[in-house]
């Protein structure tokens, strides 16, 4: 069995966000893996990183305390809105202040990057309004999975199991269930 941390980036309390990360726990959980689930929004606040943060080897508790939650990970599920073709804020802020280096990457003697994450498999779920084919035409599907994969992913030497966009999610909930039932059956594989 396996330990998996599921983290989401949403500000409000109700939202399909939250309920894609209950589904794909409670399906995990069935399967007799243990699951944690960090909210960023409700769980521990980092500050947003300044130049001279980045470069400090200053470690907060915060900071720890989400690498130690990686650490015990085996596999890392990231749900989020997709906002203006990318990720919450807090969430990019959150992957800058944790993943760094000497903990997650190292360049080596010949002055390559070297991932010291490995061992871990990493799934990333997003939703937007727009439906998904506009993405995919524009080529903002295909960009974003090239950063996760290449810049975020296998760079810190994990594995990467997909870049999952649902696309026309709108205010009046008319795709949740099938998106509900799309995420029950990634938590299934």
């Amino acid at each position: 069995m396996k330990n998996i941390l599921i983290i989401t980036a949403h500000p409000t309390s109700r939202n399909v966000t939250k309920g894609m990360a209950e589904i794909y726990k409670t399906e995990k959980e069935v399967q007799g893996h243990t699951v944690k689930l960090v909210d960023l929004y409700k769980d521990k606040q980092l500050p947003y990183l300044t130049f001279e943060d980045a470069y400090a080897r200053d470690d907060t508790p915060e900071k720890l305390y989400y690498q130690e939650q990686i650490k015990w990970a085996e596999e890392i599920v990231i749900i989020y809105p997709f906002w203006w073709g990318s990720m919450p804020a807090i969430l990019k802020n959150w992957l800058d202040s944790v993943l760094t280096s000497g903990f997650s990457f190292q360049y080596g003697s010949n002055g390559r990057p070297e991932g010291l994450l490995q061992g871990r498999s990493v799934r990333i779920i997003t939703t937007c309004g727009a439906p998904k084919f506009l993405y995919v035409l524009n080529g903002i599907n295909r960009a974003n999975v090239n950063i996760w994969k290449k810049s975020i992913v296998t760079f810190c030497g994990m594995n990467f199991d997909g870049f999952h966009l649902f696309g026309g999610v709108d205010t009046h909930g008319k795709n949740v269930e099938k998106i509900f039932e799309s995420v029950e059956k990634l938590a299934n594989k």
